[in-house]
C-alpha cells in the first residue's frame, strides 16, 4: 500500500524521471551508433589513404628513374660531341 501511495503521491515527478532515464538510453544509444560509424569510416579513409600512398610511391619511383635517364643523357651527348670534335681539332692543328 505504501508503494502504491507514493507512485500516486509523486505521479508527476515519476513520469519526468522516466522521460529522462528513456532520453539517457536514446543518448547512449546514439554514441554508440556514432562511434561504432565513426570507426567504419575512418577505416575506409585508412585503406584509401593507404591506396593513394602506394601510387605516391610508385610514381615516386618512376620519377626517379626518368631523372637518372635525363641525368644520363647530357653526359652520353657530352661525350658524343667530344668524339667528333676531337678528329676537327686534330685535322686543323695539322
Amino acid at each position: 500500500m505504501k508503494v502504491k501511495a507514493f507512485i500516486e503521491s509523486h505521479k508527476g515527478r515519476l513520469m519526468i524521471g522516466a522521460m529522462f532515464l528513456l532520453f539517457c538510453a536514446m543518448c547512449s544509444v546514439m554514441t554508440i551508433a556514432f562511434t561504432y560509424s565513426n570507426s567504419k569510416i575512418r577505416a575506409e579513409y585508412r585503406d584509401i589513404a593507404d591506396e593513394r600512398d602506394k601510387k605516391v610511391e610508385l610514381l615516386a619511383v618512376q620519377v626517379s628513374e626518368m631523372k637518372a635517364k635525363l641525368d644520363s643523357i647530357p653526359e652520353r651527348t657530352a661525350e658524343k660531341t667530344a668524339d667528333k670534335v676531337k678528329p676537327l681539332v686534330e685535322e686543323e692543328k695539322k
